[in-house]
Formats: structure tokens, C-alpha cells, sequence
């Protein structure tokens, strides 16, 4: 019995064995009645130290890691930070290394391989760099590989396959390359395989096929191409596949379409082709998510998919699907997204828009988008009586007639409302100002007339409003004064008249662009314009203004485009205009503008295009800058300009002007 014990401690501890040379030592060390001191003892022969002190040695800086230093006690690693050793089975080797989001540069050591009782890895949310190293398939005991949201490069290592034990591996967002390796094939246990964010290409290999414990696959965001292999639908376990944003091609394997275990499926942004099977709703009993956004998909929506009792989401915009929508569509009473923009899809008859009718069963339906489709025919009342609980509504680019009903003020959670591009009639209800959780709204491209509602004022969480291309009419409301969240404000091409309201102008929120052209504005421009600080385009050409150029406009730093072509401007063109630094295009022809070209235009380094034809403008053009360039200005329908470069072909100016300068 000694000598077996003794054979045994020798194997495990042989440096221990150096320093305790007698059996006596030996079998008090065996007997002893003080674990904790003899576990310092036993691990003093293992190759776990110099392992992660070379690991340590590779990461840079390492000062997260300052408490890693070596001991006399051999077992003292087993305290250092992120380092978890073995109970009483394996006592003093590391079965844990989580190091996870400590700010890590550097690479990983390949003397992680030594550490061969390890079962999970967790190197994720890093910085670290290099490639994986193929040492990692010594880690036979390893279960779990957490190395996403780090910027390693090179192959995944295909001696991964030799870690029999992994159930997961993740090494997302990374810069991975090359192909997935087919040896992955090989783990039977793996349950979760997550390489979504790389840049790996070639195909997916078929052998993932033979994962029969697989739930997730994981491959969002790479270069994979070919085709999705068929061998994927034997997977019996497959909750979770998500390959969007690859260039995978071809048609969805039918195999796919018969996996009872489905959950969720995301096929989005690839060039995947073909037609949706009719009886696919009756087999996927499971599926919570179908999207395939971004691809070629033909052919009817299946009617059976009112059969997949489970579907929350159906997220399938930008293809070619044709045809009517489900009629029933609305028995999916968990249904909260139902997303068809930019297909082929029709209402033709008014058996067509039954499906609208249906949707109000789905108390949960939070996006119904199905804009830019071929629907026809008017609004149907049935709109009003959708879920509250929409939070975008986008019906716009079809081919639908008729009024905004009253009862659009109903939807008081609404963030998007989309009712653009369509043949609308009638006035804006005064309800809109209901939404008052809204964040878009896009009602131009209509015949929409009659006054702008000042209860769009009560929209205070508004960030985009577009209601250009219609025949609004009246004044803008004063009340815009209350859209302090307005960052894009497009009312160009209606009939509005009287002033712009100094309470638009006051709107420093606005930062894209003011777009006021093409209406009936008078008045002068006003002065409060300079608190548009962070606009990049102002566009009010095309108007009826008067007066001058108010020289606050100079204070719009970032300004990039300024329309007030045709309008009826006077006076100078203020010199605050080059503050405009950042300022590429300004249109000021056909106006009244007199007086000389500011010789500090020349100054507006970025200039692509100034255009002061068609005014009254008189003294010499400007020689520098943007004025050496013929090209890049109009000075012409200016009688009384004279000088510049020779390719405007001006009069020469008079010894009087150039003393005047």
C-alpha cells in the first residue's frame, strides 16, 4: 500500500518529490489532517506557473495583471487574479482563466496550451492582437472560448477540433480570416459556435452538419459565399442561425424549412434567391424570427405562415415577393414586426386589404412597414383600428388614396409614422398632435392641402419632419417654436405665405438641413437665423423674400450649402458670410443684391460652387481663391462687374474704381 502510494504521489508532484526524499516526510505529507498545506506541496511539480507567467509576459501592458508575480509557494498562482485552480481532483492546476475586459493589449501566448486542465478561456472584450495559436488543441479539458470583441487576426487554428470537450466557442468581432475550418465538424458537444463580425470567406462547410448537440450558429458579418449546404437542416438541436451580411447565394435549403427546433432565423443581406415554400409555416411550429431583408426572394408570401402560431417577428423587406398578403395573417397573435417594404406585393381589390382588417388581432404589433409595395385603392378606415402599441407605421410609396383618418391619434406610442409618396387628400388632422411620442414623420409627396395644424407644435419629441411636395397652405405655426428636437425641417414645394416665424429660426436643434423653398414666404429673412449654429444646409430659395441679407448668417459655422437664389433680396452681400468656413455652395443669383463682391470670398477655401449671376452687383471680381477658377463661380447678368480673371471676359475696370478700392 506504501509503495502505490508513494508511485502516485510521484507521478503527480515530481518536483516535490526532489525536496521530501524520505517516506517518513511522505506519509506525514499523505496523512496529514491540514489539506490546504499539503495541496502547497503536491502542485509544486505542475507547468502551470511558467505558463501564465508567459502569458502575462505577452500582454502589454500587463498592469492589470500586477499581482502575477512568482511566489515561493507553489500554489499561490491559484489567488491571482481571474485564476481559478481545481477542487480536490485536481488541486493547484488552473481550470479557469477569465480575464475578460481588463483593457489587455499584446497576444496570446502559445504557452497556453500548457495549461492542460483548463476548461474555460475568457480573453473577451480586449484589445488583443495576433493570431490563435494552434496550441490551443492541446487544451483537451476545454469546454469554453471567449476571445470576441478583439482585433486577432490569421486562420482559426483547425486543432480546435481536438478539444473534444467545447460546448461553446466565441470569437466574434475580431479580424479573423480565411475559411471556417472543417474540423469543426468534428465536436459533437458543441453547442454554441459564434463568429459573427470577422473577415472570414470561402463556404460554409458542409461537416457543420455533424454538430448534433449545435443550438447556435453564428456567422453574421463575414465574406462567406457558396451556398447554405442542406447538411445544416439534420440539425435536430438548431435553435439560433444567423448568416446575415455574407454573399451567400442561391436558394434556401427545403431542409431548412423542416426544422421543427427553429427559433430564429436571420438570413438578411445576402443574394439568396428562389421562392418561400408554401408549407413552410407548417413545420417551422417553433420560429419566433424569420428574416431574410436585402436578398432576391420570389413569389408569394405563404399563406401557411399564419401557421407558425409563434412568429413575433417577419422581417423580409427589400426582395422581390409578389402576390396578396395572407388574408389571416393576423391569427399570429404574438406577431409584433411585420416588415415588407420594397417588394412586389399587391391590393388590387378590396378582398386584398382584408389582411389590415386581420392585423388588428395582434395586440402585440409594434412595426407594420409596407411601404413601397403596389397597393392600391383608399386608405382602408380599418388603419385606426391596429394595436396602440405601433411604434412604426410606414405605408408610404404605394399607389393609395383617400384622407389621414381622425383616428391616427390613437397611436400615441408611435415613434415613425411614414404615409409618404402616395395620392393623399385633404387637410392634416388637427390629431396628429396626438403623437406625441413621434420622431419621423413623412406625409410628403401628397395632395395634402389646407393649413399646417399648430398642434404639430405638441410634437415635442420630433426629429424629422418632412412634409414637402404637397399644397399646404396658410402660415408655419408660431408653435414650432416647441419642436426643440427638430433636426431635419422640409415644408419646400407647398403654397405657405406670410413671414417665417422668427421661432423656426430660433430652432437650434436643427443641425441637417431647413428646407423652405418653393413656397409663397415673403418678408425678410430672419435675423434669428444665426442661432442655427450647427446647420449644414439652408435652402429658402425660390421664395417671395425681401430685404437683406441678415449678416448673422456668418455665425452658422457649419454651414455648408446657403440657397436664396430667386427671391427678392436687396442690398449688400454682408462680409459675415466668409465666418463660413466650412461653406461649399452659395446660390444668391436672381435677386436685387448690389454693391461690390466681398474681397474676403476669397478667404472660403472650400468653396465648390458661388453663383452671383442675375443681380445688380457692381466693382472689381475678386482675383484669388476660388475666384482663379472660372469654373467654380457665375458672376454673369452683373452689367457693372468689371475686372477678374480673363476668362470672364469682363470690361477692364476704370482708374476711378481701382482708387475707390
Amino acid at each position: 500500500m506504501m509503495r502505490f502510494l508513494f508511485h502516485l504521489w510521484l507521478r503527480t508532484f515530481e518536483s516535490s518529490l526532489r525536496v521530501l526524499t524520505s517516506s517518513t516526510l511522505i506519509l506525514s505529507f499523505l496523512f496529514s489532517a491540514r489539506p490546504a498545506a499539503s495541496a502547497t506541496v503536491m502542485t509544486s511539480d505542475t507547468d502551470d506557473l511558467p505558463a501564465l507567467l508567459s502569458i502575462k509576459a505577452h500582454l502589454d501592458p500587463s498592469a492589470s495583471l500586477s499581482s502575477w508575480y512568482s511566489h515561493n509557494s507553489s500554489t499561490a498562482f491559484c489567488r491571482w487574479p481571474g485564476v481559478t485552480c481545481g477542487n480536490n481532483q485536481n488541486p493547484g492546476r488552473v481550470t479557469s482563466l477569465d480575464l475578460a475586459n481588463l483593457s489587455l493589449t499584446g497576444s496570446i501566448s502559445p504557452d497556453i496550451g500548457n495549461l492542460t486542465f483548463l476548461r474555460s478561456l475568457n480573453l473577451s472584450l480586449n484589445s488583443l492582437q495576433g493570431q490563435l495559436p494552434p496550441e490551443l488543441g492541446r487544451l483537451s479539458h476545454l469546454e469554453s472560448l471567449l476571445l470576441s470583441r478583439n482585433a486577432l487576426e490569421g486562420r482559426i487554428p483547425g486543432t480546435l477540433a481536438n478539444c473534444s470537450s467545447l460546448w461553446r466557442i466565441s470569437l466574434g468581432s475580431n479580424r479573423l480570416a480565411g475559411e471556417v475550418p472543417a474540423e469543426l465538424g468534428a465536436l459533437s458537444k458543441l453547442q454554441i459556435l459564434s463568429l459573427h463580425y470577422n473577415d472570414l470567406s470561402g463556404r460554409i462547410p458542409a461537416s457543420l452538419g455533424n454538430l448534433s448537440s449545435i443550438t447556435h450558429i453564428d456567422l453574421v458579418g463575414n465574406r462567406v459565399t457558396g451556398t447554405i449546404p442542406p447538411s445544416l437542416g439534420r440539425l435536430r438541436s438548431l435553435v439560433h442561425i444567423s448568416v446575415t451580411r455574407n454573399s451567400l447565394t442561391g436558394a434556401i435549403p427545403a431542409s431548412i424549412f423542416n426544422m421543427s427546433s427553429l427559433s430564429y432565423l436571420y438570413l438578411g443581406y445576402n443574394q439568396l434567391s428562389g421562392t418561400l415554400p408554401p408549407d413552410m409555416g407548417n413545420a417551422l411550429v417553433n420560429l419566433e424570427v424569420l428574416q431574410a431583408f436585402g436578398n432576391t426572394l420570389e413569389g408569394p408570401l405563404p399563406i401557411s405562415l399564419s401557421n407558425a402560431s409563434r412568429l413575433t417577428e417577419i422581417v423580409l423587406p427589400y426582395n422581390r415577393l409578389s402576390g396578396p398578403l395572407p388574408r389571416d395573417i393576423g391569427r399570429l397573435r404574438y406577431l409584433s414586426s411585420l416588415s415588407l417594404r420594397d417588394n412586389r406585393l399587391e391590393a388590387k381589390k378590396a378582398e386584398d386589404w382584408e389582411f389590415l382588417a386581420s392585423l388588428a388581432n395582434c395586440s402585440n404589433l409594434r412595426t407594420l412597414d409596407l411601404g413601397y409595395n403596389k397597393l392600391e385603392g383608399t386608405l382602408p378606415a380599418a388603419i385606426a383600428n391596429l394595436s396602440t402599441q405601433l411604434r412604426w407605421l410606414g405605408l408610404g410609396g404605394n399607389e393609395i388614396r383617400g384622407s389621414i383618418p381622425a383616428g391616427i391619434g390613437r397611436f400615441t406610442n408611435l415613434h415613425r409614422l411614414h404615409l409618404d409618396q402616395m395620392a393623399l387628400s385633404g387637410h392634416i388632422p388637427a390629431a396628429i398632435g396626438k403623437l406625441q411620442n413621434l420622431h419621423i414623420l413623412s406625409l410628403n409627396g401628397n395632395r395634402l392641402s389646407g393649413v399646417l395644424p399648430s398642434t404639430v407644435g405638441n410634437l415635442t419629441q420630433l426629429e424629422r419632419l418632412y412634409l414637402n411636395d404637397n399644397s399646404l397652405q396658410g402660415e408655419i405655426p408660431k408653435s414650432f417654436r416647441n419642436l426643440h428636437r427638430l433636426t431635419v425641417c422640409d415644408l419646400s414645394f407647398n403654397m405657405l405665405d406670410g413671414s417665417i416665424p422668427k421661432e423656426l429660426a430660433e430652432l437650434s436643434s436643427l443641425t441637417q438641413y431647413l428646407n423652405l423653398s418653393h413656397n409663397l414666404l415673403t418678408g425678410p429673412l430672419p435675423s434669428e437665423f444665426g442661432s442655427l449654429k450647427n446647420l449644414e444646409v439652408l435652402d429658402i430659395s425660390d421664395t417671395r423674400l425681401s430685404g437683406e441679407i441678415p449678416s448673422t448668417l456668418g455665425e452658422c459655422q457649419v454651414l455648408q450649402y446657403l440657397y436664396l437664389q430667386r427671391n427678392h433680396l436687396q442690398g449688400t452681400i454682408p462680409d459675415s458670410l466668409s465666418s463660413l468656413s466650412g461653406i461649399q455652395v452659395v446660390d444668391l443669383s436672381c435677386n436685387y443684391l448690389s454693391g461690390p463682391i466681398p474681397l474676403t470670398f476669397e478667404r472660403l477655401e472650400h468653396m465648390k460652387f458661388l453663383n452671383l449671376s442675375l443681380n445688380d452687383l457692381h466693382g472689381q471680381v475678386p482675383n484669388e481663391g476660388v475666384f482663379k477658377n472660372a469654373n467654380l463661380y457665375s458672376v454673369a447678368g452683373n452689367d457693372k462687374l468689371c475686372g477678374g480673371i480673363q476668362e470672364l471676359h469682363l470690361q477692364p475696370c476704370s482708374r476711378l474704381v481701382l482708387g475707390n478700392k
